[in-house]
């Protein structure tokens, strides 16, 4: 029985994630709060799209609403409407109590931690397929098809964008267990993505310029190509320049930093 003891004990541990798990996603899917931000950004996407044509067609000056155009919409919003996923689905979690109750039936600090991180990974790549999925149909009814891209390049541009929110989904989920889902995550959750959005929209007025060659040099040239080529948020923008290595490599060093600094504050956390 002492043999055996070590695998019933391992077997409980996950069952016991994986029910977790289960909650988590199920909850995450029934969320008053996530069906109203997809809504309204379905709204966002589809007015946005539906405005562009009726502005050009009235023009008349012989341009044209292209599938560009179109699959560019989520790309630009996908940080914050990530973010802002997050942080309603995992400060409702602490204000609502289900953290504690996780902890008051025997639940590991680690497994929360680590349920919240799987957890945020899938939410955000369901937003991502459906805002997606929206714009290919869009882009379908509106749209005489790609110009500057081939199917190709726009696949991988979409791929791009989904594995970026994906890391971008836990490091934010990282800093509301970090500190305990207080309401002040909302601050900085948003106020990072906004200023690194700010940051990637310099770091890209740099690199490519419009007119002339790039004039940066030394040190601040090497931290502006680090951040273009390895940081997920610099990798929303819908134009693809680095390799998919690269992009892989940035996502991943992100999530398992976060989640490693991430368990080590929250398994010393106080919660209210």
């Amino acid at each position: 029985m002492k043999v055996l003891r070590p695998f019933i004990l391992h077997f409980w541990e996950a069952k016991t994630m994986l029910r977790m798990l289960y909650t988590d996603f199920r909850s995450t899917l029934l969320n008053r709060g996530i069906k109203i931000l997809m809504l309204i950004f379905a709204a966002y996407i589809v007015g946005y799209v539906v405005l562009l044509k009726l502005i050009i067609t009235l023009l008349n000056n012989g341009g044209s609403l292209t599938a560009d155009d179109v699959l560019m919409v989520y790309n630009q919003s996908s940080i914050f409407v990530v973010t802002a996923a997050t942080l309603i689905v995992y400060v409702g979690e602490f204000t609502n109590g289900s953290v504690r109750n996780k902890l008051c039936s025997g639940a590991k600090r680690s497994d929360i931690f680590l349920a919240a991180i799987i957890n945020s990974a899938f939410l955000s790549f369901l937003m991502s397929m459906f805002c997606q999925m929206l714009e290919i149909v869009l882009a379908l009814i509106f749209t005489d098809g790609l110009h500057s891209q081939i199917l190709s390049e726009a696949a991988y541009s979409m791929l791009e964008t989904t594995i970026s929110c994906t890391a971008i989904a836990v490091f934010s989920v990282g800093i509301i267990m970090i500190m305990g889902g207080n309401y002040a995550s909302y601050i900085i959750g948003l106020g990072v993505a906004f200023l690194l959005k700010i940051f990637g929209m310099d770091v890209m007025r740099q690199l490519y310029p419009e007119k002339g060659p790039v004039t940066l040099t030394g040190t601040k040239l090497e931290v502006y190509r680090f951040f273009d080529k390895y940081v997920p948020y610099a990798r929303c923008s819908g134009m693809p320049r680095w390799d998919m290595t690269s992009l892989l490599i940035g996502c991943a060093g992100l999530i398992i930093i976060t989640t490693v600094i991430g368990l080590i504050i929250f398994d010393k956390k106080e919660l209210k």
